[in-house]
């Protein structure tokens, strides 16, 4: 599978919040990253059983809290071969509310080598996530809590 095919198949699994179908496009021994600090997800996951427990685990009430309606995806190439930008964009309703949102939900620096992705960095926006899903004062919470 060449690159423009996993990053395809990466955009269609985030589409469809498909987070298994996202982390089986991951090399066995992959390296998934959150660099900017989250205060309930850890800063590396190692290997794509790992990487797919916890991107399912973290994941697994989404569906319950919103519908998405929209998923945008912008992909950019870089010097580097085999890495690429991504510049993710959601809306959709906050179920609980009826609310609709739209937030940029984070950028992403994705290497793939021989089909695989094997390095995903993630520059999640938090903030934008636990408001569209009537999260927030829990966020603010564990925030207060890791800075005590």
């Amino acid at each position: 599978m060449d690159d423009a095919a996993v990053l395809a198949e990466l955009e269609r699994a985030l589409r469809a919040t498909d987070f298994a179908a996202f982390a089986a496009m991951f090399a066995d021994d992959a390296l998934f990253e959150y660099p900017f600090e989250h205060p309930v997800w850890p800063s590396e996951v190692r290997g794509r059983a790992a990487i797919a427990e916890h991107l399912v685990e973290s994941r697994r009430n989404l569906t319950a809290l919103i519908r998405l309606t929209g998923f945008d995806s912008v992909g950019h190439e870089t010097t580097e071969p085999g890495v690429y930008v991504l510049e993710h964009e959601v809306s959709g309703v906050t179920l609980a509310t009826g609310e609709p949102f739209r937030f940029a939900s984070g950028v992403a620096v994705v290497t793939i080598r021989d089909g695989k992705v094997v390095r995903y960095r993630d520059y999640t926006n938090p903030f934008g996530a636990a408001k569209a899903t009537g999260t927030l004062s829990r966020l603010v919470e564990s925030i207060a809590a890791a800075t005590h």
